[in-house]
């Protein structure tokens, strides 16, 4: 019943509708590129450079004749699978850290809290970049970039649940009964904490997409010539005044992606919020 109740509040905002049809979208997009790309993103025709749209190019091609539709949908693939995995990774590492600082306090919270106030005195893009600068440019490294840009946000959202959680009555009476610290994380603290997790997790895939495409566009993220949105939009830089479609075509999947996320996001935060249950 609470799972149909959160999808009843969900489906009620038309702004998290919309944003939960252009996720879909974007992520069958990216799953069917392979069969639905007109072209070989990587082919290359220097007959047919900077072309506008056209019935033969639907979004035009690029400073190399390349096709910007194929390169749109296999960046989709690009951009998904680092922000996902960035994201995935960063987030269990956060709430494994923010489930032990919360629960145990004391000298560990402190260690741990430390840490994370210093990873977020660093904006996350410069967080980013210090790390592709030590390790190289590669998409493992800039999927551990967004890993860490994710964690301490994440890390400090559930330390700040598992603080209240831990002094429950049924939390003291679980240790009463002798239930070790781990079963009293993994059953009681770890669910509670689930709905803040999830939507902390689909908000931050906007960012990370934002990260993954800054990135890219300053050189130091994917490399050429696998597609990628930043990198498109930063190679199309130089022909702005004379080929805007250049740039304007990747710019419009960029923010409709982050837009997406943000908006089932927001809705999943309202859906999922206790004070909203008897409206």
């Amino acid at each position: 019943m609470e799972t149909k109740a959160v999808i009843h509040r969900f489906m009620k905002r038309p702004t998290a509708v919309v944003g939960l049809v252009l996720l879909v979208i974007l992520v069958l997009a990216a799953l069917l590129a392979p069969w639905i790309a007109p072209y070989d993103p990587y082919e290359q025709d220097l007959l047919q450079v900077n072309k506008s749209f056209s019935a033969e190019h639907l979004l035009g091609t690029d400073y190399l004749g390349r096709d910007t539709l194929s390169r749109i949908l296999y960046g989709a693939r690009v951009s998904l699978t680092i922000s996902f995995l960035g994201v995935i990774i960063g987030s269990i590492v956060g709430v494994i850290l923010g489930l032990v600082a919360g629960y145990y306090g004391g000298a560990v919270d402190s260690t741990i809290e430390y840490v994370i106030t210093i990873l977020l005195a660093y904006p996350g893009l410069l967080l980013a970049l210090i790390i592709i600068a030590v390790f190289g440019s590669s998409n493992t490294n800039t999927m551990i970039a967004i890993a860490v840009f994710i964690v301490p946000s994440m890390a400090r959202t559930v330390r700040g649940l598992a603080l209240s959680l831990r002094e429950q009555e049924y939390i003291q009476a679980c240790k009463v009964a002798g239930a070790s610290d781990f079963r009293i994380i993994a059953t009681h603290i770890l669910p509670n904490c689930f709905s803040q997790i999830i939507v902390n997790c689909t908000l931050s895939f906007g960012g990370a997409i934002l990260t993954v495409s800054g990135l890219s566009y300053l050189g130091v993220g994917v490399q050429p010539p696998t597609p990628e949105w930043g990198m498109m939009i930063s190679v199309a830089r130089s022909t702005l005044r004379t080929f805007p479609e250049g740039i304007l075509v990747p710019g419009i999947a960029v923010t409709l992606a982050v837009m997406a996320f943000s908006l089932v996001g927001d809705g999943l935060r309202d859906a999922l919020d206790p004070k909203l249950k008897n409206q």
